[in-house]
């Protein structure tokens, strides 16, 4: 057969070119896959594709210099005009040479298998990318030719230039660390062995002398005896891991030490709650094995009255998935049930899934007996230092700050002090200034040791108000010797220093008021010692009424002290009742006003009164009302100077009635003014005690005010400036009637009517006088100067009314009374005349049946207006 009739029926493509490209054979296989005749054959390019035509003209360059056949892949244009894969052979034709040579192509198609190797070739490079991401490294060991084809990333690991994908295997395995090259050699030869996956972790050295943790992971795969074995794998950097892993461990081993140090049985349990007691403090503790405690094998070690709430706690950690801790009962190896804490802590996963239950068990009954003991003894001390009001004061040396442990307001037993910090220079802000070289003095000479303990005593700011502190302070030292803390301990003592205060000023001012009394007491004595000189003198020394009227104003004078000095110890004490009834406020004003109108006359003085036009009741004693007015108008007159001007203004609303007294008199300084109703306060005194008085009369005039529901005021602009005083009282409603019912005591309305009266007394001046005003009144007297001398004379005598002095020296008023009048007679009329006039002394004479109560000196009117009214033969 003809060669190109053979050629034709080869299912190859063959053709063959000249020198310039043309085609001068194409067999029928290579015209029906091209779709183009041997006539219509052009160049041999129109069948490549453009982006392979370098590619065959530089094989075809070549070619024609070595004249050796060659290979070259380019892709063919089909005739439906698709790019197919070729592995071209080029070959000169026989005999040809030069530029003349012509070239036969004989193409194979082989466009599947070079797409399934593009697919291969990006699929491995995917792979290298994805281990070169995770740094993980590629290896195949050849163990028949002992040499390995790594990776770039094996190179990096093992230090190794990455040019070199070969490497022989005894260079990997030098690169372990000689201490476990026999370990590593022993389970890679062990995997191998098996011919399944296996996994190897070793050390290895680098060049700086550190040492790499590497993981391998391979599988072994047999080949012929001849051939060997391969193995594949993979190798990854493990130190991070291993690091991580040690830390753990180490952090471990340091807990489970911490919790053996404490005491502490450490155990673990699922997630079903079942426990698994772990290393042998367990099986020490309760003396059983660990197979015994296992579940909830160790619930039958715990008080039987504790399991019911602690299985009820458990359950609740199932439930919440929270820490807990709980304190229960367990029975010891011993038998004895000791107190047990324990604390549970759930371990999760990454998505919050419970794995399993850490936790702690530790014997705390010591510590919660030593506990209760120091509790008991802190609330006791806590308590104490609450009842003696007691505040510890903590000073850090180091930090400087100050701990104040003071008793609470209405702390509880559990609770009963309250503790604060603060810095010192903030507490000592609160200290007053000229008290703080006090607290620093002390402190130096603590720190300087100096002292082991000091005292002090300074005011304090708390709250707005200044206190009296009392304290004492010791020293602290630390362990080695250096200054440590200054504990001291601080009460209050506010209270007592003002009393103290005050007794201080009420012992000044009692000295000044004895001064001012006996001063008070000579001014009357003086003209009675006079008076009674010139009467002894006779009728010649002078005119008997004027000496007898000076006598009775310094009677009266002296009267008045006394009286002002009772009228405050009787207030004071509550002793006095008050007559209230309805009384006209002018009728008040004006009846004050005539009082003081003889002394406004000798100063020169103006007195202004204004009183409302309306009638205007209020209720109170009309004695009481007077006395205040009086008491107020006398210190108006007294501290203004003549000519001065005097002004008294009565007004009323819908609920008070003022009055306010206005003079333009000496005023008040500013330090009086807060203290001017304080007993025996006094304005500046002179020595000629021009303006007189003991200093009692405002404290007396605010006592019986409050009496009477009112209120009192004084105002002074100052020394020179004047006073006013306001009074209010509450108004009585219109709708009440004014009472009536007074009684009218007018000794005129009575005539005189003899009495025989025995009068005893020691004093024999009194009683005397006493007698000559009894006959004077046409009464018939008998005067004893003795007890016994009485009971004798008035067998005979018969009395109607016996003046009888309590003081006598044999048998006093109260015996004799007793005597002069027998059990269930009505005679004599018992009179006490005595210089005692308490509320006691009252009662005592009424016991003993006296039946009525005289105070030295007598009110003679009133004595002789009595009189008339003990005769049993008086007629109304």
């Amino acid at each position: 057969m003809p060669i190109p009739r053979i050629i034709d029926s080869i299912s190859l493509l063959v053709w063959t070119v000249d020198s310039t490209g043309k085609l001068t054979y194409i067999n029928r296989w290579a015209r029906l896959y091209s779709g183009l005749g041997l006539t219509e054959a052009g160049s041999w390019y129109q069948l490549l594709a453009l982006d392979d035509v370098a590619a065959v003209e530089s094989a075809l360059f070549t070619l024609s210099r070595d004249r050796l056949g060659l290979d070259v892949h380019a892709r063919l244009r089909r005739h439906d005009g698709e790019l197919r894969w070729h592995c071209l052979h080029l070959q000169l034709a026989d005999g040809a040479e030069g530029t003349n040579a012509t070239v036969s192509v004989v193409a194979v198609d082989v466009h599947e298998c070079k797409l399934a190797w593009q697919l291969y070739e990006q699929s491995e490079a995917r792979l290298l990318s994805a281990f070169e991401a995770a740094q993980i490294g590629a290896w195949e060991w050849d163990l028949g030719t002992g040499t390995a084809r790594v990776t770039p990333v094996v190179c990096r690991l093992y230090n190794i230039e990455e040019a070199e994908r070969t490497v022989p295997l005894s260079l990997l395995w030098q690169k372990v660390r000689s201490d476990d090259r026999e370990r590593f050699s022993d389970e890679v030869t062990a995997g191998i062995a098996r011919g399944a996956p296996f996994e190897v972790d070793f050390p290895i050295s680098t060049d700086s002398g550190a040492t790499r943790w590497l993981r391998m992971r391979a599988h072994a795969q047999a080949q012929s005896e001849s051939a060997g074995s391969l193995v594949f794998g993979v190798t990854f950097d493990i130190s991070t891991v291993r690091a991580a892993e040690a830390s753990v461990r180490q952090s471990e081993r340091r807990y489970r030490e911490l919790a053996r140090a404490a005491g502490a049985l450490v155990w673990s349990a699922d997630a079903n709650g079942e426990m698994q007691p772990i290393e042998g403090e367990w099986e020490s503790f309760t003396g059983l094995p660990t197979d015994r405690l296992v579940g909830h094998g160790w619930m039958d070690l715990v008080h039987p009255a504790d399991r019911d709430s602690l299985s009820k706690t458990w359950r609740q950690a199932l439930r919440e998935l929270g820490p807990r801790d709980t304190t229960f009962r367990m029975r010891r190896q011993d038998g004895a049930y000791r107190t047990m804490y324990a604390r549970a802590v759930p371990l999760c996963d990454e998505r919050g899934g419970l794995h399993e239950w850490f936790g702690t068990t530790i014997d705390v009954t010591e510590r919660r007996r030593a506990q209760a003991i120091s509790d008991a003894r802190n609330i006791r001390l806590a308590v104490a230092t609450k009842a003696a009001s007691i505040t510890i004061v903590t000073l850090d040396l180091g930090s400087y700050v100050l701990s104040i442990e003071a008793p609470s307001r209405g702390g509880s037993m559990a609770s009963p002090t309250s503790n604060t910090e603060m810095s010192y220079a903030d507490a000592m802000a609160h200290v007053r200034a000229e008290d703080r070289p006090v607290l620093e003095q002390a402190i130096t000479r603590l720190t300087a040791n100096q002292e082991d303990s000091v005292s002090f005593e300074v005011r304090v700011l708390v709250s707005g108000e200044e206190h009296w502190m009392n304290g004492s302070a010791a020293l602290q030292r630390g362990q080695d010797g250096s200054a440590d803390v200054i504990v001291a301990s601080v009460s209050d003592t506010s209270a007592r220093k003002r009393m103290e205060l005050a007794l201080l000023d009420a012992d000044r001012r009692k000295d000044e008021f004895l001064a001012m009394l006996a001063h008070e007491l000579r001014n009357p004595l003086a003209p009675l010692r006079t008076v009674v000189t010139l009467l002894g003198r006779g009728s010649s020394a002078g005119d008997p009424q004027e000496l007898i009227a000076t006598m009775d104003r310094q009677i009266s004078h002296l009267t008045r002290l006394v009286d002002d000095l009772l009228e405050v110890s009787r207030i004071t004490q509550g002793r006095i009742v008050l007559k209230r009834e309805p009384i006209l406020i002018g009728t008040v004003v004006y009846g004050a006003v005539e009082s003081v109108a003889p002394q406004v006359q000798e100063q020169k003085q103006t007195l202004t009164v204004d009183v409302p036009r309306d009638t205007v009741w209020v209720c109170g004693d009309a004695t009481r009302m007077a006395q205040i007015l009086v008491n107020i108008l006398n210190n108006a007159c007294k501290y203004t100077p003549e000519g001065g001007r005097i002004e008294i203004h009565a007004s009323a609303d819908q609920e008070f009635v003022s009055v306010v007294i206005a003079d333009t008199g000496a005023g008040i300084s500013p330090d009086l003014l807060p203290r001017i109703f304080d007993l025996f306060s006094q304005g500046e005194r002179t020595l000629d005690r021009a303006k007189g008085g003991l200093g009692i009369g405002l404290s007396l005039v605010r006592k019986l005010v409050k009496m009477h529901e009112g209120s009192i005021h004084i105002e002074s602009a100052g020394p020179g400036r004047g006073t006013t005083v306001t009074l209010r009282f509450p108004r009585m409603s219109p709708q009440v009637q004014p009472s009536h019912a007074t009684e009218t005591r007018d000794a005129s309305a009575h005539r005189p009517v003899s009495l025989r009266i025995l009068i005893v007394d020691d004093n024999r001046d009194a009683a005397d006088s006493l007698s000559l005003v009894c006959e004077a009144e046409g009464h018939l007297s008998c005067v004893c100067y003795a007890s016994t001398e009485a009971l004798e004379r008035s067998s005979t005598f018969n009395a109607d009314v016996a003046l009888l002095d309590i003081g006598l020296p044999e048998m006093d008023g109260y015996e004799l009374a007793g005597r002069l009048r027998g059990k269930g007679q009505k005679t004599p009329v018992l009179i006490a005349i005595t210089g005692y006039g308490q509320a006691e002394d009252r009662l005592k004479a009424q016991t003993a049946g006296f039946d009525h109560h005289f105070v030295k000196p007598v009110d003679i009117n009133a004595l002789l207006l009595l009189l008339q009214r003990c005769n049993p033969r008086m007629t109304e």
